[in-house]
């Protein structure tokens, strides 16, 4: 048994090529990758001295057609140039057995006559219907058993459209489609995407063209006058204050960077559409919280301050005439207050505690009163950002307790809510803020 499987292992060595090796090649030829049911698949830009090589000399070449075969030559030549066209070949060699199929593609060259925009078509707000009139002819092969097999003929379709990098700019886009057998008389439509400006479509045809080294047939459109419609909102947010500027230090949450769409109310917040202009000519802005509609405007650009606690939904839409794009949402927070008040502070100008600031989030509505220790007003504020610097009609107030009342509305606060006497019984609303207590002032040292 073992010498029997010995054996066979050195026939099938002897007699079937090792696996990758080429035996029959067409150096001026265009090569198919991976054909289907035949070795290779050679496209000669023409036949006139098209040369089809042999890895050593032939020992018997056959024509084949279907599932029948006709024996050309038994020995002898490792080279011809008399191949016909559409036709396949298998070659025995010493080194094994090929098959093949030759093509000329001077009998074959495809001509492009005209290529036009279908303006009737009812989905050009998506993409762009293009009718192509042109003379295809089919480029085919058969594998051995009989099977054909076409191959596409592709082309290259580039036109102009915009892409956002921080503005919108021009933005060359190139499309692959596949060119069917046509007639003039049967118009083919190729579809492209919908471009977002003005633009000129170009039509290529096709790389066996180009791989053989022949200029490939090119056709233009006339301009196309865009319609599909896009945006690219920005939001800016209004930043209160910095730790430089010894201000709104006091806020939680406050906005610090122009990109928030998170935190302490007020958020005054700018948004621009960002349209591609003049394309998108209408705007739509609608701000909801929930499915509560709170505002609708129709300017590319517009601010609004959110002054109210909860999570919104800033949706915009652009058109025209014609498209209408899907709706574009961003996401705003705005956070529930809070109201954190001191028991001392230090007003020695060492630039710490040198105030009587409370800290807060959200606050919309403010008032604070302090009075010493006889029931005299000596200072009043209306700005959570601002505080008691320890002072009475500008000289240092004396050290010691102090008595503040605070009366506050957070943007949490329902409409209409109103101060009143806090008891087990009868709390206070939320975000509805009545505060009162001892603030001890001690200027200590630096």
């Amino acid at each position: 048994m073992r010498r029997l499987l010995l054996t066979l292992s050195l026939f099938l060595l002897t007699v079937l090529p090792m696996r990758g090796q080429q035996i029959v090649s067409a150096p001026d030829a265009w090569s198919l990758p991976d054909p289907q049911g035949i070795g290779h698949v050679f496209v000669f830009k023409d036949l006139t001295n098209a040369a089809i090589r042999t890895d050593g000399p032939v020992n018997r070449l056959y024509r084949i057609n279907g599932t029948d075969s006709v024996l050309l030559a038994d020995s002898g030549m490792d080279e011809w140039y008399n191949a016909e066209d559409n036709t396949g070949y298998i070659v025995h060699t010493d080194k094994g057995r090929e098959s093949f199929w030759v093509i000329d593609y001077s009998a074959r060259r495809l001509k492009l006559l005209s290529l036009e925009p279908d303006l009737a078509d009812d989905t050009r707000c998506q993409q762009t219907s293009l009718l192509l009139t042109a003379d295809i002819p089919e480029i085919s092969y058969f594998s051995e058993y009989g099977q054909k097999r076409t191959i596409d003929r592709r082309a290259e379709l580039r036109y102009t459209s915009l892409t956002w990098l921080e503005e919108w700019q021009d933005s060359v886009c190139i499309d692959s489609v596949i060119l069917y057998p046509s007639t003039p008389d049967k118009p083919l439509r190729i579809t492209a995407g919908a471009p977002l400006r003005n633009t000129v479509f170009r039509l290529s045809a096709d790389p066996i063209a180009i791989a053989l080294g022949l200029e490939p047939d090119t056709i233009l459109s006339d301009e196309y006058e865009a319609c599909a419609v896009a945006a690219h909102p920005v939001t800016v947010t209004t930043i209160r204050g910095t730790e430089a500027e010894n201000i709104y230090t006091n806020e939680l949450e406050r906005p610090t960077e122009s990109t928030t769409l998170k935190g302490s109310a007020p958020l005054d917040i700018l948004f621009t559409a960002n349209g591609n202009s003049p394309v998108a000519r209408y705007y739509e802005w609608r701000i909801l919280q929930g499915n509560d509609l709170v505002v609708q405007r129709n300017d590319e650009s517009h601010r609004y301050v959110f002054d109210d606690y909860g999570e919104y939904r800033v949706l915009l839409w652009v058109s025209n005439d014609q498209c209408r794009s899907d709706s574009i949402e961003i996401q705003v927070s705005v956070s529930a207050s809070q109201l954190l008040v001191p028991n001392v502070f230090t007003p020695n100008g060492d630039g710490s505690n040198d105030e009587f600031r409370v800290m807060y989030r959200s606050i919309i509505e403010f008032d604070c009163w302090v009075y010493n220790r006889w029931g005299h007003l000596v200072y009043h504020w209306n700005d959570p950002a601002k505080g008691w610097d320890g002072t009475i009609n500008g000289r240092p107030a004396a050290e010691g307790a102090y008595y503040y009342v605070i009366r506050a509305k957070g943007a949490d606060a329902e409409p209409g809510a109103r101060y009143h006497r806090n008891t087990l019984k009868n709390p206070l609303p939320i975000g509805v803020y009545q505060l009162s207590g001892d603030i001890n002032l001690i200027r200590g040292k630096k």
